[in-house]
Order: structure tokens, then sequence, then C-alpha cells
């Protein structure tokens, strides 16, 4: 869940999981509050500076709703918007993945993450990222594994205990959140190198006259 209890009063909780659904369903949303959130994460984390407006257009292309949006729903999408921000920047790595609540059944949640990566890939392909730019080999490694886990399904023919699956998924949780932070921190120290190689435009250097 994105609900921090420790963060500052200035800064606003996200709807829990299920209530954002209720949200969204009279306006006939076609994806869940994973993916948008995914979403939003990967074009963060690939470097996209989104404006309020942008953010919004963003989200409802993707949630396809049907009508006008208003006020009830715009709000949390913004609060989303928001959180994320503020967990991304912090520098702390607390960025926790959009997903159903712990005592949610096991097939909800690894949807649920399936669809979260889904909206990641899709988000950090359209962040404007330079289509000439190389990827370390960490880097592809942790989109190739975040589009595997795009296919991950719970598995009724292997005989598992519910505490081997719950460790299972955490472990996934867990690293999809570090790779998706690692991607944020890597664009953000790639931004500030290309920042301090720009020459300045305050120190430019004069000719002495005789």
């Amino acid at each position: 869940m994105l609900i921090d209890k420790e963060k500052p009063l200035s800064v606003p909780e996200i709807l829990n999981f299920d209530d954002f659904c209720n949200l969204l369903m009279p306006f006939g949303a076609l994806n869940s509050p994973s993916e948008l959130h995914g979403l939003l994460c990967g074009k963060l984390c690939g470097g996209a500076s989104l404006s309020t407006a942008q953010w919004l257009t963003a989200a409802w292309d993707l949630l396809d709703i049907t009508g006008q949006p208003n006020a009830e729903i715009e709000q949390p999408v913004m609060t989303m918007y928001t959180v994320t921000q503020e967990q991304l920047s912090s520098g702390d790595y607390d960025l926790q993945p959009f997903l159903p609540d712990d005592d949610s059944d096991m097939e909800q949640r690894t949807q649920a993450l399936s669809q979260w990566c889904h909206g990641f890939l899709t988000g950090f392909g359209s962040a404007g990222i330079d289509p000439n730019a190389e990827f370390s080999s960490d880097q592809a490694g942790s989109l190739r594994d975040l589009a595997a886990i795009v296919q991950v399904t719970i598995d009724d023919d292997i005989d598992r205990d519910e505490d081997e699956q719950e460790g299972d998924f955490l472990e996934l949780v867990e690293y999809v959140r570090i790779v998706a932070m690692n991607f944020y921190e890597d664009n953000l120290q790639d931004a500030e190198d290309k920042k301090a190689k720009k020459p300045s435009t305050d120190s430019k250097s004069s000719k002495t006259v005789h």
C-alpha cells in the first residue's frame, strides 16, 4: 500500500486499494489502480517530468473511463501522483507498489503485481527516453525481469503452502520496488551529470580591449 503513517501531515494519503477500485467502478475503468500506479512510476522512473495536467491526461487514457471525470475521481488520482513523487524523491527508498491489502487472496495480489509491472513498462517506454540510449546490463536485465513478472500466475497444480506463496510474493514485490527506485536514482544521477557538464552561461570569460 502507499499509505505511510510516518509521513508528515502535509503529505496526503492515498485511498486503500479496495476503495480506489470501488471509486473507479461507476466510471467503467478498464484497467486497475495497480496498473495506473505502475504507469506513473514508469514515467517518473524513466525521467519524465509530468505536470498535473499531463498526469491526468495519461491517467484517463489508461483507465479509459466513460463520461467526464469529476472531482471525486480526480482527487485520489492526483493524490497518487503527489504521494508517489514524494516517495521517489525522498531518497529513503520507501516507494511501495499500489497493490491489494495483505488479506486479499493471493491470486488477486499476484494479478495486481502483474498489472503494476505492465503499467511500469508502458510508462517507462513512454517517458521520452533517448531511443539511442544504451542500458547497462543490470538495467536491461531488470526490464526483462519485469516483463517476465507480467506473465506470472498462480499454478494450482503445484502443491505449496500459503507461507511459501506469501514469501515468494513478498520477494517479488521487494524486487520490483527496488528496481523501480534504482531506475529513478539512475535517471536522477544522469540528469545531474548532464547538468554539471553543461557550460555555464553565468561565467562567460570577457576579453580586455586595449
